[in-house]
């Protein structure tokens, strides 16, 4: 064996030793910093242990290592939740669409919902009408359009789904729009840009070492962000949210969605959230142009009840682009409920201004009836 064959060999040898070192590193790092598992750590972890390592939200148990909801059968309040296998509420389901009519509906804790969720409120009056078609609940918990991004491209495509809903808004906000967010938001162009994205994707959820550096290169760029591209989050002075987050990355993201959907041929449903605050107050935010209800949100924290007026404007802001999306993609759908949602008191619709009741499911699930019913020859 010659020097350069000896030299190559220990060169490789030691790149993976030092890059080891650091994956271990940085996996015990997001175990403690952010309760975070990556793929090294999930390797010398067995199923038995990994049923342990969970945690109690909202009395459903989060699994940390799918990053879905555990299997089982939970109860909120004497309301039985069941999730399946898959990780998302409902009865068990098979991969392929059978009935070659499946919806997938995207969401946070609101679609996950109480006694009865929208999804399956829509499924029931569907069959009413003489369509049988499986409705599946993909709603999440704390999971915003990172999230479901990432849900529909790398598994809900394996179940052929036909149509997709989507309800994000809030969450998107909460988790998507801050000056260190993870993901660029960018413009998936064609085939490669796609394909990159998923390679991006799949490191940083599964290699620490790339995802510590993916983290602290966008925390070292926010740095430099303009004051003016900067929101200030009302909870914490030091975190801040990107005004261009609610311009056009939020769209950019949205888009990307949907090209992937029209490339599958599956139905795009965008849904407006609604967010029970000052009713009069909303309704007259529906008739101000984006920039304007931009302008208002930059200033927000210095007027009074702040919190409240970020999440109107911010709500207003992405329900409007919305309406933005439809205008240059005219074959998808946006449903409105929101105003049939504030008819009401809000205790009629509403636990706590954002969350529904079973009456509010039932309104949402009735829009979404009444927007596809007459678009669709199953």
């Amino acid at each position: 064996m010659n020097n350069k064959i000896k030299n190559g060999i220990f060169i490789t040898l030691s790149f993976f030793l030092i890059f080891s070192i650091f994956e271990i590193i940085f996996s015990i790092f997001f175990i403690y910093h952010s309760d975070y598992y990556g793929a090294l750590i999930k390797v010398f972890v067995n199923t038995s242990q990994q049923n342990e390592e969970i945690k109690n939200i909202q009395g459903i148990k989060l699994n940390k290592f799918t990053n879905k909801m555990e299997p089982g059968v939970f109860f909120i309040d004497g309301v039985e939740y069941k999730i399946n296998n898959r990780g998302f509420r409902g009865e068990e389901f098979s991969v392929e669409n059978d009935k070659n009519c499946r919806i997938i509906s995207f969401g946070g804790s609101v679609t996950v919902g109480p006694e009865k969720a929208y999804p399956n409120i829509l499924e029931e009056k569907l069959k009413k009408s003489g369509i049988d078609c499986e409705s599946l609940n993909f709603g999440m918990m704390s999971k915003g359009l990172n999230y479901i991004e990432d849900l529909m491209i790398n598994e809900a495509i394996n179940y052929s789904p036909n149509i997709i809903t989507i309800m994000a808004n809030r969450n998107a906000t909460m988790y998507d729009s801050y000056g260190s967010s993870s993901v660029t938001h960018d413009v998936i162009l064609n085939d490669f840009d796609h394909y990159i994205y998923k390679i991006n994707r799949y490191l940083f959820s599964n290699i620490m070492t790339y995802r510590f550096i993916d983290l602290s290169y966008r925390r070292v760029i926010s740095w430099f962000y303009d004051d003016e591209n900067k929101i200030v989050d009302p909870y914490n002075p030091k975190a801040f949210h990107l005004k261009n987050y609610f311009e056009s990355k939020y769209i950019n993201q949205i888009n990307n969605i949907i090209k992937f959907c029209e490339k599958n041929n599956i139905q795009v449903v965008l849904i407006k959230e609604a967010h029970y605050i000052d009713p009069p107050y909303q309704k007259n935010l529906k008739s101000l142009s984006k920039l304007e209800i931009l302008e208002k949100l930059l200033k927000y924290d210095e007027q009074k009840n702040k919190n409240k007026l970020f999440w109107m404007y911010t709500n207003a802001i992405l329900n409007n682009n919305l309406d933005e999306i439809k205008t240059k993609n005219p074959d998808i759908i946006v449903v409105d409920p929101t105003e049939e949602l504030y008819r009401h008191q809000k205790n009629i619709n509403f636990f706590d201004g954002t969350h529904l009741k079973n009456n509010g499911h039932e309104i949402v699930a009735n829009e979404i009836f009444l927007s596809i019913k007459n678009y669709f020859k199953f």
